[in-house]
């Protein structure tokens, strides 16, 4: 493996100096335990080790099922390992999960360089890594049923150095590596040649090393495809299918504009093999980056579409794997961290579905369940697409206004409290756009929403410009409120709605900012204006955003 690969990987890899404490600190054989931030679980790669419970012996024994130990099979691994080079230092043995890469286990090289990870109960398979003291590079290694065997390699990271005894697997892969490392040096010198060929304009010279790079790359391509034929049970082989891309037939209608899109989209997972846990420790992040693409480029981005897409792509796994459960996991928290309106109908979805029927198996924390249902419970009536919950309110002169019966060609539903400060900043943005566009069909339906009537009642005298609202609120003070606040799920204030002339949501908790181009370009779709609206400049958050370094793929 090129050594320009590995500081950037290992940047991914070491986690924060905490990382290096811990695992000098733990005692060899010892695993390092990291776990990455909490959203809407603890989204926990489990450590290599647990605990033995044991049954007294007047209790009869009971199979219970311990979610902890999906994925994991019984026995032992004893990995031994010599890198020539290294005397009485600490090596790594780390894995891939999801897109990051963790710590799993530490031993202590000896005065000849060996020293041996040993753990019971087995790793968990996939691609694992074995990495140096001061995690400057590393080898890749399979981790599969074989879990005790020999591994000698040096310290130059030259995969043509490697030697494994004992897995089977391993040592396919190892000669695998090797081939294509010398394959890849030569073709390294080849095109070294042809470039200086190009530059002497020696044509012949040129033609003669192209001919042996094509053949080069042909007898490449042929040892690649003998080695997953003869392997093909294996895990790497699976992961190689897993890195390919669908192969799209030719078009049997050509007028059938779509035909490539639909099967691209059909037939997407094609090449995963579910029943392969290890594809969950892949390198480069393979399912986050093929569920990102699956979401963001495949499906269509509305709120159906979305919510049928992590539908399929979750029924393609297998209950109570590991895979299962990373999607489930991946999907909500990505929907979670999304600011994309009406997408939290897929978050609502994924809750309601997976978390609130139990179909989350590993999820055990009774409370935030319990917390996370009656929100998601709370946010349903009026998620996008739906009809608006209706209102039926008094004006200040005690006249009502239902809803339903003040629709205009779009309703600007405004919830607001009188007394809020940031309301009466919103106010006056509400009345531009409504004063701009009310020649266009657009209402505004706004409603106090706080005990303030007296303070309603005094802001509706000294506010004549706001006249053309529909302005209401409880009939009086003591009146009960005609509606459950909890309908709209109004949590702050102001809170702003979009529906359109049947009342159906299309818009909410619209920032005030993006108020006046969202209206418009509701009425630019429709035809009503002419002039295109230009999306507002977006405001620059005080946030860093680290970004981890891209990967080039060896697969």
């Amino acid at each position: 493996m090129n050594k320009s690969k590995f500081l950037s990987r290992l940047l991914i890899l070491a986690l924060g100096i905490g990382i290096l404490t811990q695992v000098a600190a733990q005692k060899p054989g010892k695993k390092a335990e990291q776990k990455p931030a909490q959203k809407t679980e603890q989204k926990q790669a489990e450590t290599t080790s647990t605990k033995k419970e044991t049954t007294p012996a007047t209790t009869p024994a009971v199979n219970k099922f311990d979610a902890s130990q999906v994925g994991r099979d019984k026995g032992s691994y004893a990995i031994k390992v010599k890198l020539k080079g290294f005397r009485n230092v600490p090596i790594y043995l780390a894995d891939n999960f999801g897109d990051k890469q963790y710590l799993r286990d530490t031993c202590m090289l000896d005065g000849n360089g060996v020293g041996t990870f040993e753990g019971n109960p087995k790793l968990q398979r996939g691609m694992y890594m074995i990495v140096f003291p001061q995690m400057q590079a590393f080898y890749e290694l399979p981790i599969t049923a074989d879990q005790e065997f020999y591994f000698e390699a040096d310290t130059n990271v030259d995969e043509t150095t490697v030697k494994v005894v004992g897995s089977v697997e391993n040592e396919a892969f190892v000669e695998y590596q090797r081939v294509r490392a010398i394959n890849g040096k030569t073709r390294y010198y080849l095109d070294q040649d042809m470039k200086n060929a190009k530059t002497a304009n020696n044509d012949s010279l040129y033609k003669s090393f192209k001919t042996q790079r094509d053949s080069l790359d042909a007898q490449d391509i042929r040892f690649r495809e003998n080695y997953v034929s003869k392997n093909s049970t294996h895990f790497v082989t699976k992961l190689f299918k897993a890195f390919q891309s669908i192969r799209i037939p030719q078009n049997p209608n050509p007028l059938d504009s779509m035909y490539d899109y639909r099967y691209f989209r059909d037939h997407y997972w094609d090449n995963v093999d579910f029943n392969e846990s290890g594809l969950i420790r892949a390198p480069q992040g393979l399912l986050a980056a093929k569920l990102n693409e699956y979401i963001d480029k495949v499906s269509f981005q509305d709120p159906d579409s979305l919510v049928n897409a992590v539908d399929i792509a979750i029924g393609k796994t297998v209950p109570y794997t590991e895979t299962q459960k990373y999607f489930v996991q991946y999907l909500t928290n990505k929907f979670q961290d999304r600011k994309i309106m009406c997408q939290d109908n897929v978050t609502i979805h994924l809750i309601n579905k997976y978390y609130c029927q139990n179909e989350a198996w590993w999820y055990d924390d009774t409370a935030g369940k319990r917390k996370m249902c009656e929100e998601a419970r709370k946010a349903v009536p009026t998620l996008c697409g739906k009809a608006a919950p209706d209102l039926n309110m008094a004006d200040t002169a005690g006249k009502m206004h239902r809803l339903y019966e003040s629709l205009g060609r779009y309703t600007i539903l405004f919830f607001y409290d009188p007394t809020c400060g940031h309301c009466k900043e919103v106010i006056p943005v509400v009345n531009r756009v409504f004063l701009e566009h009310k020649k266009n069909g657009i209402k505004v339906y706004a409603v106090s929403t706080e005990n303030q009537y007296d303070e309603w009642r005094k802001m509706m005298r000294s506010r004549p410009e706001l006249q053309g609202w529909i302005n209401v609120c409880r009939v009086d003070r003591y009146a009960p409120w005609p509606y459950y606040k909890q309908d709209y799920n109004i949590v702050a204030n102001p809170t702003i709605f979009i529906l359109d002339e049947n009342g159906r949501i299309i818009g909410k908790k619209i920032h005030e900012d993006q108020l006046e181009f969202f209206i418009e370009s509701l009425l630019y779709e429709k035809g009503i204006i002419s002039t295109k609206p230009t999306p507002p400049v977006e405001k620059k958050e005080d946030k860093a955003e680290g970004s981890a370094s891209e990967v080039p793929s060896t697969y």
